[in-house]
């Protein structure tokens, strides 16, 4: 049996993270944990999840600058990234655009919806392999 996907969620509130980690537990995925953008860094890096779930307002490195620092690594693995926050300005929307396998989903949100979005990311890049 292969191992399950690794997802990692980022998010300052420990409640949005906790309710993510249950939904997607439950999903079967294994889930790892970052209060902010500086660790949630060190662990794409380290850790190399299959898919990161990320705030964009965070402290110590917001959810912007962590996509456009790991963004170049999506050229030699792909994986998911979803970005969340409550209000997205344009300029905002424009960047998520602009990011490899990048999706946008505004807070609040559903947790299943999301559970959802990841699980057809994975069963589509299954059937394009």
């Amino acid at each position: 049996m292969p191992d399950p996907r690794k997802v990692l969620v980022i998010d300052d509130e420990v409640h949005i993270r906790r309710v993510i980690e249950v939904i997607l537990k439950k999903r079967g995925y294994e889930v790892i944990t970052a209060k902010n953008g500086e660790e949630g860094l060190e662990a794409i890096r380290s850790l190399q999840p299959d898919a990161v779930i990320s705030d964009i307002r965070m402290p110590k490195l917001d959810g912007e600058a962590l996509c456009k620092m790991v963004n170049p690594l999506k050229e030699f693995r792909s994986f998911l990234t979803v970005i969340m926050t409550a209000r997205i300005s344009p300029d905002e929307q424009k960047w998520i655009d602009g990011m490899k396998d990048t999706i946008f989903m505004e807070k609040p949100f559903s947790p299943l919806r999301l559970a959802d979005c990841i699980d057809r990311y994975f069963e589509d890049k299954l059937m394009n392999t």
